[in-house]
This record gives C-alpha cells, structure tokens and sequence, in this order.
C-alpha cells in the first residue's frame, strides 16, 4: 500500500475517555483503507464500551475527501470523538514500455523490375502484429503469355523472426513500365506495449527490367 498511516490523537479531559484512531491517506479509488483503533480510557478501572464508526468505509469509489469520525463511550456514559479526512485519489495510470528504438532497412535503395526487396525491421524483437504496406503497383496482378502472377498475394508481407530481426522479401513487378521508374515508399507498423509504432522507407526504381537482364545473359 502506497498510503502512509496519519496518527492523529485527541487530547482528552482525565475524566474521560480518549477517541484516537489512525487512517491510511490518501489512497486511491477502490484502494482498501486500513483504519487503526487507537483509543484508550486514563481513569484507571474505566474502560470503553461502545464504538461508534460514521462515513468508514473499506474503499471509496471517487476521488475526493471523506471524514470519518469514530465516536467512543466509556463504561460511565462519558463520550469522546475524533474525526479524520480520508483523502482519494484517481488510480495511477498503467504503465506502458516505452516504444522501442527500432529501426528499419532495405536490402537496397534502389532497384530493378524483377528484383526481390528484402525488409528488416530491427531491435523490434518484441513487436507483435507487424503489417506492410506497399504501394499499389507492387500488389497488381499481372496477365502473362503463360498464366497470370498475382503480386497482392506474393507481396503479402509475412515477417520472420531470426536473430532478433524481423525480416520479409517482397518482388518488384516485372513487366515493362509497372512500376514506372521512379521513387517509392513502404511503411512497416506494429504493436509493441499496447501502441502502435511505425517507420518509413523509400526506395528508387530505375534501369533495365531484369526479365531483359535475363534475355542477355
């Protein structure tokens, strides 16, 4: 329990008794208060019979401040009280990891129609729920002589783990002028303590389709 106890005695006429009890304060909402009863009669032979709570409670369900009074009689009808504040605060916010220094990097900068991309996302080892996302010319479907290559599906961005790294290939489309060349990005999220995090890389496209790379060699 965070809430330290608060004594607080009452000073009292030797004829009487003494009404003294100690409460934890603050503490927070729904927190169980911890009351401590601290009175006592002087007279010798006298002694307490009857105690008397008002507005205790084990917890409290808002924030604010509560008075307790307990309210004691001695065995000779004399009466003695005491009232404290029990102070309640909001719970304190849960505490979430701090976002990883992640980083992410390409396999290249830049790059040829045909050729595979490879994406690692680092010092993420934690990371959950990882998605990429592709500009829509990596994830066409393209009609070919011999059947059709669907892109959408091979670039679907499944990461695996190894060695601490998160790491996925993707496939530049090959066809002549799709994509254009030209400059890029990708953005790779995930979730990691309960947040979102991501980064963004870009990259070139630029020079011969390799399928006219192949035709050469």
């Amino acid at each position: 329990m965070v809430a330290a106890l608060t004594l607080a005695f009452m000073a009292a006429a030797a004829s009487g008794p003494v009404a003294a009890f100690s409460a934890s304060s603050p503490v927070r909402v729904g927190e169980t208060v911890t009351y401590i009863d601290h009175s006592y009669d002087p007279v010798p032979g006298d002694f307490i019979t009857l105690r008397i709570w008002i507005g205790r409670q084990g917890s409290f369900s808002s924030p604010g401040s509560y008075p307790v009074t307990l309210e004691v009689m001695d065995d000779r009808g004399a009466i003695s009280n005491v009232t404290h504040a029990i102070t309640v605060v909001n719970p304190a916010a849960p505490v979430r990891p701090q976002p990883q220094d992640a980083s992410l990097t390409l396999s290249s900068s830049t790059l040829r129609r045909g050729d595979s991309l490879t994406v690692r996302l680092t010092d993420a080892s934690a990371a959950q729920d990882i998605q990429l996302a592709l500009p829509g010319a990596f994830l066409e479907a393209v009609s070919l002589p011999t059947g059709s290559i669907d892109y959408a599906s091979i670039n679907k961005g499944v990461f695996t783990l190894k060695g601490g790294v998160w790491s996925t290939t993707v496939w530049v489309p090959w066809t002549i002028g799709s994509p254009a060349d030209g400059n890029y990005g990708l953005t790779v999220s995930w979730t990691v303590g309960g947040s979102r995090q991501s980064l963004h890389a870009t990259f070139t496209i630029s020079g011969s389709d390799r399928l006219a790379v192949w035709a050469q060699d």
